[in-house]
């Protein structure tokens, strides 16, 4: 249970025993002597005032993130929860309206270039969390694992400290477009990618593994600023062939129904966080 989890906690406790001596106090106690009167119902008035200001506080300061601590502590501490951390790339090309998407690897889908993200450092989740791979799991340090419900909080919070894990996109960008020569190392030697936003599905009910009963996904997006150079590649490409076994061009309505090619070649569920 967190520090903040367990200060709410403690406010809520102390102001039941504040409104219960009151409680008491009014409808009970007889007869009242002036240390009731003048001191302890002072005194509870005040605990209360600052019970509820530090509840509001807590609840305040966490947000959203406040309910999902509570449920993880309180009602499914010991679910088994898939947790995906990873990143997508928005790649549009101006002027056009058309979005470049790539061909997944593991999946039969077109989806944005992107992963998941690495640990980097010492950083343990498998004893810290009691986290364990997808079975067919290759990579330890990819931020895709199974872990109980209870830590999702902690597991939230050190990824938004951007702590112990790869922060650019780099590393994706090059294995999925270079490495493969989808596109050129003349062009692309590097690029420039704006943080633009980050999509939650937190807790979702879900069952696509044997044993899991949650999903928590977290993409973070990222608009990749296109060079001249860059976008004249990308355009001829386009001109050449705007679908191949490699990679695909397509709109915004092609991204809204999850498929092209009239309708026979789906793309990836989310995609639609990119657009």
């Amino acid at each position: 249970m967190s520090k903040e989890l367990r200060r709410f906690f403690a406010y809520v406790i102390v102001f039941f025993c504040a409104v219960g001596y009151l409680f008491y106090r009014y409808f009970y106690l007889n007869p009242v002597t002036d240390f009731h009167k003048e001191i302890l119902v002072a005194v509870a008035f005040a605990v209360l005032s600052t019970c509820v200001m530090g509840i509001y506080e807590t609840i305040k300061c966490q947000g959203k993130y406040f309910w999902i601590s509570l449920r993880c502590s309180l009602f499914i501490p010991n679910k088994e929860t898939y947790v995906s951390l990873s990143y997508l790339m928005r790649i549009k090309l101006s002027g056009t309206e058309r979005y470049f998407l790539i061909k997944g690897s593991k999946v039969d889908q077109y989806q944005p270039v992107g992963g998941v993200y690495k640990i980097i450092g010492n950083k343990d989740i498998y004893k810290e969390w009691e986290a364990h791979p997808k079975s067919d799991e290759k990579n330890p340090d990819d931020l895709r694992f199974f872990a109980k419900a209870k830590y999702i909080p902690e597991i939230i919070r050190w990824f938004k400290s951007r702590k112990g894990r790869e922060t650019g996109v780099w590393r994706e960008f090059y294995e999925e477009l270079l490495e493969t020569k989808i596109v050129s190392r003349k062009n692309f030697k590097t690029i420039r990618a704006e943080y633009l936003c980050s999509h939650e599905n937190i807790l979702s009910k879900q069952n696509r593994f044997k044993n899991e009963q949650y999903h928590t996904l977290i993409y973070d997006i990222f608009q990749i600023e296109l060079s001249t150079n860059q976008f004249q590649e990308l355009k001829e490409m386009m001109a050449k062939d705007t679908f191949t076994s490699q990679y695909a061009f397509v709109t915004k309505d092609e991204i809204e129904k999850e498929c092209f090619n009239d309708h026979k070649t789906k793309i990836g569920q989310h995609t639609k966080f990119t657009i």
